[in-house]
């Protein structure tokens, strides 16, 4: 089993190994791993293809948000429920630029191709780490669940819920939005951007578990607010 706290990768360890990768035909090379990592790898390399095959991507000009959608789901079960990872480790931004750079980095090669900031360069923007956030904050019931709220989302949304300053951590309130908004005909993501940011106000003076109706109830009125 993997000792996620072992894990020592700053940026410029990724930075190092990152130049050394080289793209082959069929791969990108080296790959060179300790067994618990194998494991890891090869499960996720298995969730790849499959979705590749369901969804026909290998004839996709350019991997899209259904991608990091689909995949962000897989990554989150196989890392939560496989590899004994937890919303403590997915803080540690090591961990992220070792599994983007040293375990799957032809699948984040197929996303973003060799743009360093999505492997390793800027922590808000590491692949990886994004979608099984996007993912995290977003859970509802189960995997299915979570895909059926999320699949009419756009990258932006990803972007905006992630990559926010001092969103912090207080999943019930995210998970809410992200429940609600699925409600919403928000082609724009205008509704989507000034929510999080009544929120990001909001939790500065009010706890939502006190506002009437509790955290249904505040998320409820951030939306109408915005809306008015």
């Amino acid at each position: 089993m993997i000792n996620w706290d072992n894990i020592r990768y700053n940026i410029e360890s990724a930075a190092n190994d990152f130049e050394k990768l080289e793209i082959n035909l069929q791969s990108i090379v080296p790959i060179n791993l300790d067994k618990e990592f194998t494991i890891l790898r090869n499960q996720l390399i298995q969730a790849r293809n499959k979705i590749y095959d369901e969804q026909n991507f290998d004839y996709a000009n350019k991997l899209d948000y259904s991608f990091d959608l689909l995949f962000g789901l897989k990554l989150y079960k196989i890392l939560n429920n496989e590899m004994n990872f937890t919303a403590r480790d997915a803080t540690n931004n090591d961990v992220w630029r070792y599994l983007s750079v040293r375990v799957i980095p032809d699948i984040v090669h197929s996303r973003w191709d060799l743009n360093a900031d999505h492997f390793f360069k800027i922590s808000r923007r590491i692949w990886l780490k994004t979608i099984w956030w996007y993912v995290h904050l977003s859970w509802h019931i189960d995997e299915e669940g979570t895909y059926q709220i999320l699949k009419n989302n756009t990258t932006d949304t990803i972007l905006q819920l992630v990559e926010r300053p001092g969103i912090g951590f207080n999943e019930d309130v995210f998970r809410e939005i992200m429940l609600q908004y699925k409600h919403y005909d928000d082609s724009s993501r205008e509704l989507f951007r000034h929510v999080l940011k009544l929120n990001t106000a909001q939790l500065k003076v009010r706890s939502p578990e006190l506002v009437k109706g509790g955290v249904v109830g505040y998320v409820e009125k951030l939306f109408e607010t915005v809306k008015e």
